[in-house]
């Protein structure tokens, strides 16, 4: 009756303190229920379900705070997108395309700045001389010196004459340059009262080429000496 007794008074207090009892677990083995027997060691009952239930969602309701406050869901978006990056790898080089057609062409571009002016190219020059005096009868032209220049180039001309009376008449003296029969250039001086070489005449011209001459035709009797026609071959002519 004793031992009754005894049984349910801690009956009762396991009653009472219900999560003491939880955590104390049942023993186990032939040892275990031999000393329950004896009185050495107390027997526990298993807790109710309900409580059971309500100490574990209390201990997840813990732990979720815990691992949420750890950066836990971090940590799973992370590897969420690692495991969403696709795995790529680079395939071999394609052939080349076929070229493409030819595009239109562009506008003209701005004129560039002129060059420096080139050295003189090479030039011929033709001369013409008669040093001996040449009588010139009055009122006729007279061809006191000519030259003959290749045809089909340009030409500057220069020709002179020392002019003079053979007595005290004086008088004016015309001189004309030609090409061929056609006067290129002109001129006329006086002549003074005595028989003296004393004026000088000196006529300029272009030509393309052929026989050039001088010829003079004085009023009065006179003479011509130091005769000369120079000829110089030039690139372009430009007369205006």
């Amino acid at each position: 009756m004793l031992n009754k007794a005894r049984r349910r008074s801690r009956r009762d207090r396991r009653q009472e303190n219900l999560c003491y009892s939880f955590a104390i677990k049942e023993p186990r083995g032939a040892n275990a229920w031999r000393k329950e027997e004896t009185g050495l060691m107390p027997k526990f009952r298993r807790p109710p379900a309900a409580l059971a239930v309500a100490c574990a969602a209390l201990f997840l309701s813990v732990g979720g705070a815990a691992w949420a406050s750890t950066g836990g869901a971090r940590h799973d978006q992370a590897a969420s997108a690692k495991k969403a990056k696709p795995h790529t790898h680079r395939g071999p080089r394609g052939p080349r395309g076929p070229r493409g057609s030819r595009g239109p062409q562009g506008l003209p571009g701005a004129a560039g700045v002129s060059g420096a002016q080139g050295a003189a190219g090479p030039s011929d020059g033709y001369v013409a001389r008669l040093a001996t005096a040449t009588a010139l009868p009055a009122g006729t032209a007279t061809a006191v010196v000519q030259l003959t220049l290749p045809a089909g180039g340009a030409y500057i001309i220069t020709a002179a004459t020392e002019l003079g009376g053979t007595s005290t008449a004086g008088g004016f003296v015309n001189c004309t340059l030609l090409e061929g029969a056609s006067p290129i250039g002109g001129g006329s001086t006086e002549l003074p009262t005595q028989a003296a070489f004393a004026a000088t005449i000196t006529l300029t011209g272009a030509t393309s080429g052929g026989t050039v001459s001088l010829s003079c035709n004085p009023d009065n009797a006179a003479q011509a000496r130091n005769n000369v026609i120079t000829a110089i071959k030039v690139g372009t002519l430009h007369s205006s």
